[in-house]
């Protein structure tokens, strides 16, 4: 089901973020190296973005796809057109490791070190927010787009831009220990943060109702909601869990699980409105799984695609029938993927 790649590009090292545009027309694509590139649909080249020396972190587009922002180990933030020309930067008082914008397009979130700081859509600082307890992990936007949520130890900080020039937080969502990924259900009404301490957290937004799901191996950094909110993925190691949100949530039950990689899995990504999920590893390969149909019965892969280099990145295209995927080599492919 996941065909032949139908195009590659090269970039300097390993590809540490790939953002294919909202209509489909562009790819915007960066790496270790500190390169970052805009692409056509067929691969071609744009044009070549400000590096970011000792590293492209980050990359989003804008939900109506008329504006992109880039972030790096070098602190900036540079925003984009469609055509890849610059329109403002900001420096940053640490890396850039996690982008957002805001649901109508009009602010953008920045993991700036331990600071939270929103940007407008023409690249201006709004406001940097006081610093957290340490380096934010990842960012949020409610479905809303009244808050937005950062993960540092000690749990998720809460933040309304709207109540500006308050810097305060507006809540806390506190758990004892560093959460490394943050995810918010569609529907509005969870959020899940995966921790170092091989659990996950979830919080009931906003009644303040919380539990934790422990008993992992390993540290979980993937997490990802099904557009309908009633399937969450979340990856340890080499083994694929899915959680059943339907309903009144996940408390006392169990997920469906699935293992179909030897190595550990470094990404995984819901089909945009569909129900199945791609995930690639560190053993180079990619594999289509089918949303569950019952927690109580083994995950059985679609499709498994071998490949030699280890897989750093995947996204799915805006229209589902095809994805991109970064490798640890600085190879970014185009691969069609078959309806099921």
């Amino acid at each position: 089901m996941i065909g032949d790649a139908a195009w590659r590009f090269t970039l300097g090292d390993f590809v540490t973020t790939i953002s294919p545009s909202p209509g489909g027309e562009r790819v915007a694509t960066g790496s270790l190296a500190g390169d970052a590139v805009l692409l056509g649909s067929d691969g071609s080249l744009i044009g070549k973005l400000r590096e970011h020396p000792l590293g492209v972190l980050s990359s989003a587009w804008s939900p109506d796809g008329s504006r992109l922002a880039v972030g790096g180990q070098d602190g900036m933030v540079h925003v984009y057109d469609t055509a890849g020309e610059p329109i403002g930067s900001v420096a940053g008082t640490g890396w850039i490791g996690s982008l957002a914008w805001s649901p109508d397009g009009s602010l953008l979130a920045v993991a700036d070190g331990k600071h939270l700081a929103i940007v407008d859509a023409d690249g201006r600082l709004v406001q940097r927010y006081p610093q957290v307890s340490s380096t934010i992990t990842a960012v949020a936007w409610t479905p809303s787009g009244r808050r937005v949520g950062v993960t540092s130890y000690g749990g998720i900080t809460w933040y309304d831009p709207d109540h500006l020039p308050s810097v305060r937080p507006s809540r806390t969502h506190e758990f004892k220990g560093s959460p490394l990924s943050i995810v918010l259900a569609p529907n509005g009404k969870w959020a899940c943060a995966g921790f170092q301490d091989a659990s996950i957290h979830l919080w009931r937004l906003w009644s303040g109702d919380d539990l934790s799901m422990s008993g992992y191996p390993a540290k979980i950094e993937l997490l990802g909601f099904r557009s309908d909110s009633h399937w969450m993925a979340s990856a340890c190691l080499d083994e694929l869990t899915v959680w059943d949100f339907s309903g009144r949530g996940p408390k006392g039950t169990r997920p469906a699980a699935g293992t179909a990689h030897d190595r550990h899995i470094s990404c995984l990504q819901w089909e945009p409105g569909g129900a199945r999920l791609l995930t690639g590893g560190a053993d180079g390969r990619l594999v289509l799984w089918p949303s569950p149909r019952s927690v109580n019965r083994p995950l059985e892969p679609l499709d498994v695609d071998e490949g030699e280099v280890a897989v750093a990145t995947a996204e799915w295209c805006a229209d589902a029938t095809s994805i991109l995927v970064g490798r640890a080599d600085g190879t970014l492919e185009h691969r069609p993927v078959a309806s099921s």
